[in-house]
């Protein structure tokens, strides 16, 4: 789950996961950070799988929200809790199905959709996830500073789509959100069995990489993959490279008026 607070005040929450474990503490954080019974303003789900989208319900009980963004990709379990609480809401606040391509600026922050629905790529919500590049741009749109938020996107995504739509300088970027939890996917394209995909990771060539990870049964994140996001982060001033969720807790990142970013953890 990432939280954007946008340059013009606006609140964007990027995906959630909120667990009977969790609740807790992700309410009190947000409580803290945008203040009890404040709005979110936009949801955005980077596709409908349960761990991107639980517990938005109860997020909306706490923090109304106002509007959710959705690729309008069917998931592959409609009928979860999870979905169909997504769904509901969905139908109760309203919706904007985004388009791959598109734009938006708040102020100065500048939001771009690198990959939404797309029929170029397989029928898979992985594939077809949300991404969004969030820039921090000066009065003349220059970008100051970048988050790219990956969702599940694979290397499917990027090597067939995103890279074809936009030219390697429209990628980088200062701080990378590990797609899928850390996964191997990510890099692995089966179109291609001899060689893991690295070319969509050496155009982003981010400074950090954060791996946004809990308790799971499924090895995320890949040890591989691991070893990639080290090999092609720059690394921050005091050479930090890698961020995990599961290690250093709530991650809080800032995109600077004067250019450049910070990033704190354990909030």
């Amino acid at each position: 789950m990432v939280l954007c607070q946008l340059d013009d005040g606006t609140r964007l929450l990027y995906d959630c996961n909120v667990t009977s474990k969790n609740a807790d503490e992700v309410l009190s954080y947000l409580g803290k950070t945008i203040g009890w019974g404040s709005s979110v303003n936009i949801f955005v789900n980077s596709h409908r799988d349960a761990d991107h989208m639980r517990g938005v319900k109860r997020i909306h009980d706490y923090f109304p929200i106002r509007k959710v963004w959705d690729s309008g990709v069917t998931g592959n379990t409609p009928d979860c809790t999870e979905y169909r609480e997504y769904m509901d809401l969905r139908r109760t606040v309203g919706y904007v199905e985004v388009e791959k391509l598109k734009r938006w600026t708040f102020g100065k922050s500048l939001l771009r959709v690198m990959n939404s629905k797309n029929d170029g790529l397989i029928d898979d919500p992985n594939a077809q996830s949300i991404v969004i590049k969030v820039q921090h741009v000066d009065m003349q749109s220059r970008n100051l500073a970048s988050a790219m938020l990956t969702g599940d996107s694979d290397a499917q995504t990027w090597r067939h789509s995103i890279l074809k739509d936009y030219a390697i300088s429209d990628l980088s970027a200062d701080i990378l959100l590990a797609s899928h939890h850390g996964s191997l996917s990510f890099f692995d394209d089966p179109a291609d069995e001899k060689h893991y995909y690295l070319a969509h990771l050496k155009a982003i060539s981010p400074a950090m990489t954060i791996i946004s990870v809990g308790d799971n049964g499924y090895g995320h994140p890949d040890s591989k993959a691991i070893s990639f996001y080290e090999e092609h982060s720059k690394g921050s001033n005091k050479g930090n490279k890698i961020k995990r969720t599961d290690e250093h807790g709530n991650i809080k990142l800032a995109l600077k008026d004067e250019g450049g970013w910070s990033i704190l953890d354990k909030q």
